[in-house]
């Protein structure tokens, strides 16, 4: 039905001043036209959780660092060994929860893996701001102003692996 309703023009579309921008290099990319731009942060050390709260609460959102729209990736706070947290923001919702347990046999690449979208971002604050959240050894605990993750039985091992073996209900 869709294809048989002969409303598509292939003459009209390509006189169609967008398609002949495009066909001439003269297409301006929605990326420079409205000026989103992404950075990425990477590191190997956990986050202070209060002072990563702080800065997601209080000043992510402030327009310090330009106009964040979007944040993902992965994340790992001090207090919570051996959980990497899931770290998604859109506007001004965030969420964090945990993303999985990390594998002892398998050696972690990143503690913070996450990208920033926005508009007239400022890359160079915002990874000084980000940097200044980072674990500086001075962790003993203590308040972790971030919602509780139920990783209940994460740890537990798999009944396949004990043994190598999978047995699947017949």
């Amino acid at each position: 039905e869709v294809l048989g309703t002969g409303r598509y023009d292939v003459e009209r579309a390509q006189l169609s001043p967008g398609w002949v921008r495009e066909l001439n290099g003269d297409h301006v990319p929605e990326t420079e036209e409205y000026g989103i731009s992404s950075t990425l942060f990477r590191a190997e050390r956990p986050f202070h959780p209060g002072r990563l709260w702080e800065l997601v609460t209080e000043r992510l959102d402030s327009g310090e660092f330009g106009r964040v729209l979007r944040s993902k990736g992965f994340f790992t706070l001090a207090g919570r060994a051996g959980v990497t947290g899931l770290w998604s923001q859109a506007g001004g919702v965030a969420r964090f929860e945990p993303a999985g347990t990390d594998d002892a046999e398998l050696p972690q690449q990143h503690a913070q893996e996450l990208v920033f979208i926005g508009t007239e971002l400022d890359p160079t604050a915002l990874r000084t701001a980000l940097e200044g959240c980072l674990l500086d050894g001075e962790w003993t605990g203590g308040a972790d102003p971030f919602p509780l993750w139920d990783i209940q039985g994460a740890h537990d091992t798999c009944a396949h692996d004990q043994d190598g073996a999978v047995t699947l209900p017949v």
